[in-house]
C-alpha cells in the first residue's frame, strides 16, 4: 500500500492536511532535540528527520528508520537536495524488531505512522516493548498523530472529512483509494488522546503526557522511561 502511495506521498500530505502537517511535525520535531542518538521511526520519507536535524546539537546522530524501500528512496532523494543538512542516515528495519541495542537511544520520534503500528496490528504489543527497550532510562518516545476531538460537532465532522473526503482526494490526485480509505478508517477510529497515554503507561514508561492541537484533531504525546 505505502509502495503505491510513494509518488505523491508528500503532496497528499500537505493537500489534505492543508499544509498543517509540516508545522505538526515541527513541533514534534523540537521535543526530539538532543545531542545523542534520536531514531525516527517509520520515518516514510523524511520530513521528520529533516525537522530534528534543525534542533539537534552538534555531534547528534539521526537514524530514519522504515520497512518501505520505496519510501526510503525518496528520503534519500531529499537528503541529497538538502546538502546543508544531510547528517542523517536511513536504515530499513521493521518497527516490532528495531536493530538497536538495549538502552542505546536518546529519543524516538515518530510523525503520522503511530496508527500503523496499533491500529489492527498484532504486533502492537512488541512494536510498544521494542521503543521502551531501545530507550535509556529517561530517554523519550515522542509522537505526533491524528486523535479525537472533545466536541462532539467537531468530532463528527472530523470523521466525516476523513471517511469522505480524504479517500475521494485520495482517488483523484493517486488513482489509490483503497490507501486512503484506510487512513480515514484507522484515524477515525485511533483511541483518544487520553487511552494513547494509558496505552503508554502500560507499556512501561513512568511518564507521560500529551497536547492537543489544533482543536483537537491531533495530538503530541510524549513519554518518558
Amino acid at each position: 500500500m505505502f509502495t503505491d502511495v510513494a509518488d505523491r506521498y508528500d503532496l497528499l500530505n500537505r493537500i489534505l492536511t492543508w499544509t498543517l502537517d509540516e508545522t505538526w511535525r515541527e513541533f514534534c520535531a523540537r521535543q526530539c532535540a538532543s545531542c545523542g542518538v534520536i531514531v525516527d521511526l517509520c520515518c516514510g520519507t523524511g520530513d521528520l528527520s529533516l525537522h530534528i536535524l534543525k534542533h539537534v546539537s552538534p555531534g547528534a546522530l539521526v537514524a530514519g528508520l522504515d520497512f518501505n524501500k520505496t519510501m526510503l528512496n525518496k528520503a534519500v532523494n531529499k537528503k541529497r537536495v538538502e546538502q546543508d543538512r544531510s547528517e542523517v542516515d536511513f536504515i530499513l528495519a521493521d518497527a516490532a524488531h528495531l536493530p538497536c541495542k538495549n538502552a542505546c537511544v536518546d529519543c524516538i520520534g515518530i510523525s503520522f505512522s503511530f496508527r500503523n503500528l496499533i491500529y489492527k496490528n498484532l504486533q502492537a504489543s512488541a512494536v510498544l516493548s521494542e521503543i521502551v527497550r531501545s530507550l535509556q532510562v529517561g530517554g523519550k518516545f515522542v509522537c505526533v498523530e491524528t486523535s479525537q476531538p472533545k466536541r462532539r460537532s467537531l468530532r463528527i465532522l472530523y470523521h466525516l472529512y476523513l471517511m469522505k473526503i480524504v479517500p475521494l482526494i485520495g482517488w483523484i490526485i493517486s488513482r489509490r483509494k483503497n490507501a486512503y480509505r484506510y487512513l480515514g478508517m484507522s484515524a477515525t477510529n485511533f483511541p483518544s488522546a487520553e487511552e494513547i497515554s494509558r496505552m503508554l503507561l502500560n507499556a512501561g514508561f513512568r511518564e507521560v503526557s500529551f497536547k492537543r492541537l489544533t482543536f483537537g484533531i491531533v495530538a503530541r504525546h510524549v513519554g518518558v522511561k
